[in-house]
């Protein structure tokens, strides 16, 4: 359970990943709708307009324009019947009434409404006001049914019903209205293609941006992720690097009085003991020097990097192991170049590393066999240095957590020493990689500035 001083791991990218999905699809999804439905309004009012523009110029060309002036006028209502026609044989239209002044239909495509009067149609009213009332909508199921949408197209999916004001030439008055009830079909098909358009830049715009913006934050949750581990080893390595300099502090006064004793010992003892105090003298100088590099470890401070000369530095370090990877029943071979290769490093920090790196290697062999160190220094700015074992490798779960402070696969183990390497290694301005050989055992890689 989480608490305030170990809070919950708030998981950035699968949170992002569903939460964008589904605001940034309802952005695309309302953007694509309002543009939709902007353009399909703006398709039907042109639509009227052009209806409109005709029925006015048709009107006014053969006169037809008088009879709404003056329905009395036998000769005007004449000719208006012969211009209705034309009217209502438009293409697309289904019904045409065409209003007097008064409300009443003067003439209808359905003759059932001539004479009829409509006094509640709130259109008609704004329309005689001398504005162009535009309704239109899809055609429902439940429309089809009617009787003037019999045998029509399935193509059809939308009505427009215009209400036109007729003006008289003169004075521009209102002088009648025609409403026209059309189901365009080719304006349908103009849509329906605008809409998919629309939809799929919608869909195409809401999919790049997800995957950018999904770029970015995987890129920015890995940076945190790994920044995150990193000041959690940085904290782990601070307590283990006072670990160490309270360890070196309290073991260094013991060591110092130990070889003051063989000291002591050498100068009295008998020739049978001469041996064995130089081995305790030689073992007490080697522990001073590991306590000493922990102690440079466990500095705050960085000591400057330079020039260090690697294959004397392996040489040293393999010359220290051979006895004990001898004892074990196994090989260790050096293959360093002649020439001198200088890389920059902290040489007593470096060799700890090496001394390190080849304990291991010692250890992942307990049925013996061979251990391999060499030098790459074709690069440039790099210097390489390889140690292979033939021991029995790393499973591959715990190879993903070798550099973890504290974590080991061993019995008796710490797991600190990989974990200080890596520090190490970094601290100089390289890198560290452990990888398992197709063969059996593992391969450490250190990849070091040349010099």
């Amino acid at each position: 359970m989480p608490s305030p001083d170990h809070p919950r791991v708030f998981r950035l990218l699968p949170w992002f990943s569903g939460i964008s999905a589904v605001v940034i699809t309802l952005i695309a999804f309302g953007n694509a709708w309002v543009i939709s439905d902007f353009l399909t309004q703006q398709l039907f009012e042109r639509e009227a307009v052009v209806s409109r523009d005709f029925v006015q110029n048709v009107l006014v060309s053969d006169g037809s324009l008088d009879y709404l002036a003056n329905p009395s006028d036998a000769e005007a209502r004449e000719r208006f019947r012969g211009s209705v026609v034309h009217l209502a044989n438009m293409r697309d239209v289904l019904r045409t009434n065409i209003y007097g002044r008064d409300q009443k239909v003067l003439w209808s495509s359905t003759p059932g409404l001539i004479g009829r009067q409509f006094d509640e149609n709130d259109e008609l009213d704004e329309a005689l006001r001398g504005d162009m009332v535009v309704h239109a909508g899809r055609i429902s199921p439940d429309a089809r049914a009617k009787q003037e949408h019999e045998g029509l197209s399935e193509a059809a999916a939308y009505f427009v019903e215009t209400y036109i004001p007729v003006k008289d030439r003169n004075d521009q008055s209102v002088v009648g209205v025609i409403e026209l009830y059309k189901v365009p079909v080719s304006l349908t098909e103009s849509i329906q293609k605008a809409q998919m358009q629309v939809g799929a830049a919608a869909l195409g715009g809401a999919l790049l941006l997800y995957l950018s913006l999904f770029g970015l934050i995987r890129r920015a949750d890995r940076t945190m992720q790994a920044q995150r581990q990193k000041l959690i080893d940085t904290e782990t390595m601070a307590a283990v690097g006072e670990l160490a300099a309270s360890v070196a502090h309290n073991i260094r006064n013991p060591l110092a009085s130990i070889r003051s004793s063989a000291e002591l010992s050498l100068e009295s003892m008998a020739d049978h003991g001469e041996e064995s105090a130089r081995d305790i003298l030689r073992e007490v100088d080697r522990a001073s020097n590991r306590v000493t590099q922990l102690l440079r470890l466990s500095h705050d401070g960085n000591a400057p990097n330079v020039p260090v000369d690697i294959g004397p530095l392996l040489q040293d370090s393999v010359a220290d192991h051979r006895e004990t990877f001898a004892r074990r029943q196994q090989t260790l071979a050096l293959h360093a170049p002649p020439d001198n290769t200088r890389v920059l490093a902290d040489a007593p920090l470096l060799l700890q590393v090496v001394n390190s790196l080849l304990a291991n290697a010692s250890e992942a062999m307990p049925s013996g066999g061979h251990c391999e160190v060499s030098v790459d220094h074709s690069a440039n700015r790099f210097v390489t240095v390889t140690i292979s074992d033939e021991g029995t490798g790393i499973a591959p779960e715990a190879l993903k957590q070798a550099f973890r402070p504290f974590f080991t696969t061993k019995p008796q183990g710490m797991g600190l020493g990989l974990s200080l390497a890596r520090r190490i290694v970094e601290r100089l301005g390289g890198t560290i990689a452990l990888n398992n050989r197709p063969s059996g055992g593992t391969t450490v890689t250190l990849t070091l500035p040349r010099s």
